[in-house]
């Protein structure tokens, strides 16, 4: 049954990538999801039904992602590629949560910043572990570059997309990030 509720109907678009098989889906307010790189199409689909509720109808729509699919293709292969023009959508995150994912969005291509960092800039400068938090479930990574938020002293700490730190150390080389003096570090400490 077809919802009139705009809110309750998601586009979504699957393509393949250098890395792997992606998934991007919004609506009229924006994107909301984007999976990064897994090895099946089936697998990001799979995805993509989990994380929206089953009340949510999801629509098949390539047309309508083609423009960032491409700069999504674009970016996995090395080319500078930035993703500040995209309309997103935050809608259930609290205010906390989306000032977090506002402020790590701003983190330039090439750069990265510590989860200390996006907690002084978010306000709240003792709260880089809630920040930690928030970018585990960032719902659009890579427009919202969670990958290059690393832990202090350049620890290499927490990536929950598919291929986890060692796709994080692959974004962050794709950027020219040197990773060689960056490490995984205990979450712990």
């Amino acid at each position: 049954m077809v919802t009139k509720n705009p809110d309750q109907i998601f586009y979504y678009s699957l393509s393949e990538t250098s890395m792997g098989w992606i998934g991007i889906a919004g609506n009229e307010k924006g994107l909301r999801r984007l999976i990064l790189p897994e090895r099946t199409k089936e697998g990001i689909l799979a995805e993509l039904n989990r994380y929206f509720k089953s009340s949510i109808k999801l629509i098949p729509a390539d047309e309508q992602f083609f423009s960032i699919i491409e700069k999504i293709k674009e970016y996995f292969t090395g080319k500078r590629t930035l993703f500040k023009e995209e309309e997103i959508n935050l809608d259930d995150y609290t205010i906390f949560q989306k000032n977090v994912l506002l402020k790590t969005r701003a983190i330039p291509y090439g750069v990265t910043r510590t989860y200390r960092w996006i907690a002084e800039q978010a306000g709240y400068p003792r709260a880089y572990r809630a920040v930690g938090g928030v970018m585990r479930i960032n719902p659009i990574p890579l427009i919202i570059p969670c990958h290059r938020v690393i832990g202090s002293y350049g620890k290499l700490t927490g990536f929950s997309a598919t291929g986890g730190i060692a796709l994080k150390r692959s974004m962050l080389q794709l950027e020219g990030i040197p990773t060689r003096d960056l490490h995984h570090g205990n979450k712990r400490k």
